[in-house]
């Protein structure tokens, strides 16, 4: 009798662990809505990904461009500090040959 107690006890805990082991097929909405939120995110981090390569890459090229017109905006403001000087020069030369020319009518 306990023989018989012990195997439909024993059948009974298998039994129960094969039901606990088994793999259930029931999905649930809240676990298919979830999967689907989950690979959308996934989408929109790989298309920042691209986006984010695209930036850096623009930024570099922004980088150089401000760079090259700093160089070019240096050269300018060289150039400019040297005509300033032609210019003072010119003046005064000029205002050196006006004078000579009034003495040389009033003479």
């Amino acid at each position: 009798m306990q023989l018989i107690k012990r195997l439909i006890r024993s059948a009974i805990f298998t039994l129960i662990a094969l039901a606990v082991l088994i793999p259930q097929r029931a999905f649930s909405q809240f676990s298919d809505s979830t999967i689907r939120e989950i690979n959308e995110r996934l989408i929109e981090l790989h298309e920042c990904r691209k986006k984010q390569e695209l930036y850096i890459k623009l930024s570099k090229q922004d980088s150089a461009q401000i760079k090259n017109q700093a160089a070019i905006i240096n050269t300018q403001e060289k150039t400019i500090a040297k005509e300033k000087s032609k210019n003072k020069i010119l003046r005064s030369v000029n205002a050196v040959q006006f004078a000579l020319l009034i003495l040389a009518l009033i003479l």
